[in-house]
């Protein structure tokens, strides 16, 4: 009963490890590329490591950190996150709602102003059932911190309005507030930094997030780098690799995006096509800022709301990880979202310009390197009709024995562990699924 797996990133890996433990001589792991990680790679230039796509590990499941834990050792070092966010040129402690003591006098009255409406009116009239997540934000957040934080980041992350996205990926991503959270940071000045799902990250000493990677690479025993699959024959059960080679499959696991796997694929109807073709998501371009002097602060990423900026969010690799530059020296990723690609030198002035108003670079003279690292896909987008599509889609491929795992095969938001998660938890019901 052989099983097929496509893509060695994180979640090809991790299904892969999970299949060996059952079956050592069961599985067959395929990558297009000449190195394992996917998304998770990391890059080295005259000193200086980053990750081509910043990660780090959260673990909100002890059973998958110990798991890491295990197959990694004790190169993991556990750090308390050091997030913010640039708000009217404030650095104010994430997340923006429990911290609104932070904000200038006027934002600070008008978020205050607007969550007490909000949760007031909850109490009087009860809560509503929104129906989008523009909705839910006016609904739990109150107007005040949805005009100046919610809708302004989640537009420039998304590319798309806030009432355009669906409600099934915020629970692990969004933290909701209470009431006391927010009266006792605005009257005490008590912070609550606890709040969030990834008060605490794991990251590794040395080697960047691709060591995680190669870590599990080193414990399997069937990895077949550079064989990219250009065809999938769902009725055949064979795939054809770009080398002209064709391999037979008695059931496959895909981590490509699931797009992409129904472009390739022999056998799917028409009207799932058009789903696949309608499915949303956003491109990324990580510019990296290689320099030659230290950071004036140790944040580990930044959130940028503002239209200013052309980045989401900065990224602080050194901060995270001394190893990651030499002495002396740091490293910045500036990360933009749907970015214009026939701007990327317009781009990478802006995002410097923007470096050294913030102070995060002295002098132009002091940046080594900008490396820019594009991607086709980076999240997919959770709009109104996607939990629909996706869930016709993977129901169809099962029925060919075909499991479209991780962030882009189950085209859901997740984080780097919630692949991991997923990858052991579905490896026992493949097995058992028969052929």
């Amino acid at each position: 009963m052989h099983t097929v797996i496509l893509g060695a990133g994180i979640s090809g890996l991790s299904a892969a490890y999970a299949l060996q433990e059952i079956s050592s001589r069961g599985y067959t792991l395929y990558e297009q590329a000449p190195t394992v990680g996917g998304l998770c790679r990391t890059q080295q230039m005259a000193g200086y490591k980053f990750d081509t796509v910043s990660h780090v590990l959260h673990f909100r499941s002890e059973e998958t950190r110990d798991i890491v834990q295990r197959i990694v050792g004790e190169d993991l070092v556990r750090t308390e996150r050091s997030a913010w966010i640039y708000f009217q040129r404030n650095y104010v402690p994430y997340p923006f709602q429990t911290h609104l003591n932070a904000l200038p006098s006027a934002a600070k009255i008008d978020c205050l102003n607007g969550f007490l409406k909000a949760w007031i009116r909850r109490k009087i009239a009860g809560a509503r059932e929104p129906q989008n997540f523009g909705e839910w934000v006016a609904e739990y957040f109150g107007e005040g911190i949805a005009h100046h934080f919610m809708r302004p980041y989640n537009r420039k992350l998304w590319g798309v309005e806030p009432e355009d996205l669906s409600l099934d990926w915020i629970r692990p991503f969004v933290p909701q507030i209470h009431l006391r959270h927010v009266v006792s940071n605005v009257l005490s000045r008590q912070n609550h930094p606890e709040v969030g799902y990834n008060p605490w990250f794991f990251y590794p000493a040395s080697g960047g997030i691709q060591s995680v990677c190669e870590a599990f690479q080193s414990r399997l025993q069937e990895v077949h780098l550079d064989h990219e699959a250009l065809e999938i024959d769902l009725d055949q059960k064979t795939i054809l690799f770009r080398s002209g080679e064709r391999v037979a499959y008695q059931r496959l696991i895909s981590t490509m995006p699931l797009p992409s796997l129904v472009r390739r694929a022999k056998g799917i109807p028409e009207e799932l096509q058009n789903e696949a073709r309608s499915l949303r998501w956003t491109s990324l371009l990580s510019l990296t800022f290689c320099i030659r002097s230290p950071l004036p602060q140790p944040y580990h990423w930044v959130y940028f709301p503002e239209a200013d900026f052309p980045f989401f969010r900065l990224v602080l690799p050194s901060n995270i990880s001394p190893e990651m530059a030499p002495k002396g020296g740091a490293v910045i990723a500036a990360e933009i979202s749907n970015p214009d690609a026939s701007k990327a030198n317009e781009l990478e002035d802006q995002v410097l310009a923007c470096l050294l108003r913030l102070g995060w670079i002295k002098n132009a003279q002091d940046v080594v390197h900008i490396v820019r690292n594009s991607f086709p896909y980076a999240y997919p987008v959770h709009d109104l009709k996607r939990g629909g599509r996706v869930r016709r889609l993977l129901q169809f491929l099962q029925t060919k024995h075909v499991w479209s795992i991780g962030r882009f095969g189950a085209w859901r938001y997740s984080s780097m562990d919630d692949a991991i998660t997923e990858a052991f938890n579905i490896a026992p019901s493949i097995i058992a699924s028969g052929s």
